[in-house]
């Protein structure tokens, strides 16, 4: 159950942190799973990424999903991607909050000069 947080935390981070597109994660994800963690050797890292990049869909989810398969299985790539996608997301969720609640202001306001 630790591994699994330290999946999605590390991940988490990651997303959080990084500005961009996918090719601006895999060097964090490399010095995370690599350097940090411990979890692949360089060379096992590259030919994981070589073959996330061949998959179709975001390199990015499909580094992560390969890194939290081979650390722990389906569950490791559930909370990886979960980990890596969260911040986006959120971040997405509240500016469309945010941005309806405006909206509903200007026409507010615009129906009240009328």
């Amino acid at each position: 159950m630790k591994l699994l947080f330290q999946l999605f935390w590390s991940f988490f981070k990651i997303g959080t942190f990084t500005f961009g597109s996918g090719y601006a994660m895999i060097p964090m994800i490399e010095r995370e799973v690599v350097d940090r963690k411990k979890w692949f050797e360089k060379e096992d890292f590259y030919n994981q990424f070589s073959l996330a990049s061949s998959a179709p869909g975001p390199f990015a989810l499909n580094t992560a999903v390969f890194v939290g398969y081979k650390v722990y299985g389906w569950w490791g790539a559930l909370a990886a991607v979960l980990g890596a996608v969260l911040p986006s997301f959120t971040i997405i969720i509240l500016i469309a909050i945010y941005f309806t609640d405006f909206k509903e202001i200007l026409q507010w306001k615009q129906h009240s000069r009328e």
